[in-house]
């Protein structure tokens, strides 16, 4: 990774995801899985979090427009494709559901 870009996310305390999944793009030329979360996660004992400040998506803003300019194009591909957790036996709410997400992981399904 160009250290440019390490600087930026140590500048801003903000980034490295996006840095991450810009390089990874760029080596693979593959869109990424998944860049968001797809619920918000909640501490309540936490102080207020980086991304409840003002600034937080305008430096995110800002640091993909410098990591396109140094890698000098935007390796990022978009993408339909999600995968959901089934670690922990997470569970997914019903209405977060579709049709082909209940479908178990299996052999027989196809899935």
């Amino acid at each position: 990774m160009p250290q440019s870009i390490r600087d930026k996310v140590d500048e801003y305390m903000n980034c490295e995801d996006i840095a991450m999944n810009f390089l990874v793009s760029h080596i693979t030329r593959k869109p990424p899985l998944k860049v968001t979360s797809r619920w918000t996660f909640r501490c309540p004992g936490c102080p207020v979090s980086l991304s409840e400040e003002d600034s937080h998506f305008q430096e995110r803003h800002r640091c993909i427009d410098h990591f396109t300019q140094v890698y000098g194009y935007m390796p990022m591909l978009n993408t339909h494709f999600r995968a959901d957790s089934v670690l922990f036996k997470t569970r997914i709410p019903h209405d977060k559901l579709d049709a082909r997400s209940q479908c178990k992981i299996c052999t027989d399904c196809g899935h």
